[in-house]
């Protein structure tokens, strides 16, 4: 698992330059509005397949994924509210769906995946909102969805069953609220 500290920085760079990166990084997968507008996963899909391309980056980037969408800071709709960013990121997680041992713990990024995926209803409060699930099945059968096309990955390169329970179990956890 990638472990940060105060001596981490900030680098900006393209699916070339993360494929060079040795340390272990808080990666971003920035996401743009003209991206998810016109529907072309490409780009994204191609940074993520970096993270993927040999077993090195699969340890090294072990819950070292964030992601953000811009271009929606004046949009009074959150993002699961958002058709486009819904639609974006299902063609998205269809094609790449190693979410669950990437995404970073601690951030609201598992429960933001799912709620791009899943039906939610969303429930503002004073400056804050949180998400709903309204359908418990689907919202199983999502993470199911994703354990299970996950573990292609696992069997490639070699992770333990032990380690592909421990990530999913972390996975579970945060998303329910809990401490893994």
């Amino acid at each position: 698992m990638a472990r940060f500290d105060d001596s981490q920085y900030v680098i900006l760079t393209d699916a070339d330059g993360l494929a060079n990166i040795e340390d272990d990084v808080l990666i971003v997968l920035d996401i743009s509005r003209r991206e998810v507008d016109s529907g072309k996963i490409a780009s994204a899909l191609e940074r993520l397949h970096v993270l993927t391309d040999s077993v090195e980056n699969v340890r090294r980037h072990r819950e070292a994924l964030v992601f953000q969408i811009g271009g929606y800071d004046n949009d009074p709709r959150e993002l699961p509210e958002i058709p486009e960013v819904r639609a974006f990121f299902h063609r998205l997680v269809e094609e790449w769906p190693h979410w669950l041992w990437f995404l970073h713990r601690g951030v609201g990024a598992i429960g933001l995946l799912l709620a791009l995926l899943c039906d939610v209803r969303v429930v503002r409060g004073a400056g804050s909102y949180g998400t709903e699930f309204l359908n418990q099945a689907q919202l199983a059968a999502a993470v199911a969805d994703l354990l299970d096309r996950g573990n292609a990955l696992f069997a490639t390169y070699g992770i333990t069953a032990e380690e592909a329970a421990e990530s999913a179990d972390s996975a579970v956890a945060e998303l329910l609220g809990e401490k893994a």
